[in-house]
């Protein structure tokens, strides 16, 4: 049997439980006509935010994934002086620089001005959105805390704790187009498609490489490094139907539950916990699920973990 690659750290947390129970609260025959938009938008930002870190995730395997110089985290979320992160990928090399991503799917157009105001554009419909930028500096600012706190063990050369390096990158799917102000606005710069992603790190990376010697921690420092803060991991629990003023007990809505691959539209994904590879037979997580599922021309149908795609790739 073969085993997962030790520079996967984390993979993303399973959301089926969450699209069962909001796919049963709108069969509730008294849910008016509001709270059922209110939850129908909920289930597009969640299958969309899926698909969204499903296409980012796999541009970071594919590129970093098997490398020793590299280790992958996703879906991070971490709890500090009272403040959230919830950190799509976390991308961290042997130079001790980490990389974090948020990554975005948007339908349409990406439009951005010249303050740096994000907006949509769908169907001739314009609507503004929080700027990615913004939000992930805010990760940025509550991780770089947490690594000067005493909760982390940063590694060491020479008896030195290294300071790590921190990065902003805003993945947004490839078939999005943007339209970017003419003048330059500050941050602007991390924004960029998934295909683009490893151009962008090699640029940013390529200036440690003259620091190597200096910096350069072994790969088994920088892997347990990357567990500390997976240890940190604090799993999202939501009671929808409090959120949405139902104050219907979650057990009702999930004790025995069977929703059917129709109502939960989740582009061919089962509603099963578990996945595993058609192949080697390990776990393997939705967003993989979604992939293949998504490139059945090369996978025919099948589901593979990340290794076993790679023979797939090599056959290309």
């Amino acid at each position: 049997m073969k085993l997962i690659s030790k520079m996967i750290i984390k993979q993303a947390d399973s959301k089926v439980k969450d699209l069962e129970i909001l796919c049963r609260l709108l069969q509730s025959p008294d849910l008016l006509p509001q709270k059922r938009q209110n939850i129908e938008q909920h289930l597009r930002l969640i299958r969309s935010g899926i698909k969204g870190e499903a296409e980012s995730a796999y541009q970071l395997q594919f590129h970093f994934g098997n490398h020793p110089d590299w280790v992958i985290i996703h879906d991070l979320r971490l709890k500090y002086q009272g403040k959230v992160a919830q950190i799509d990928h976390l991308l961290i090399n042997r130079y001790l620089q980490i990389f974090v991503c948020e990554s975005k799917r948007v339908a349409g157009s990406l439009i951005i001005n010249e303050q740096g105001e994000f907006s949509r554009r769908y169907e001739g419909n314009e609507q503004g959105m929080p700027s990615p930028v913004e939000q992930n500096r805010r990760h940025i600012s509550l991780l770089n805390n947490l690594l000067h706190s005493e909760l982390i063990q940063l590694p060491g050369r020479f008896g030195w704790k290294l300071r790590p390096s921190l990065y902003s990158l805003i993945l947004i799917s490839n078939n999005t187009y943007i339209r970017r102000p003419k003048n330059p606005v500050s941050g602007l710069s991390s924004v960029i498609k998934n295909e683009q992603l490893q151009t962008k790190i090699q640029q940013l990376s390529k200036h440690s490489r003259i620091f190597g010697i200096i910096r350069k921690v072994s790969s088994i420092s920088i892997q347990t490094f990357a567990r500390q803060l997976v240890q940190l991991h604090r799993s999202a629990r939501y009671d929808w139907p409090s959120y949405f003023g139902l104050n219907k007990p979650v057990s009702q809505l999930t004790d025995s539950v069977i929703v059917t691959h129709t109502q939960l539209q989740t582009e061919n994904l089962s509603t099963k916990t578990h996945y595993f590879c058609s192949d080697c037979h390990k776990n393997i997580t939705g967003s993989v699920v979604y992939y293949c599922h998504n490139h059945k021309n090369i996978f025919g149908g099948k589901t593979y973990c990340y290794q076993c795609q790679q023979k797939f790739n090599n056959n290309n």
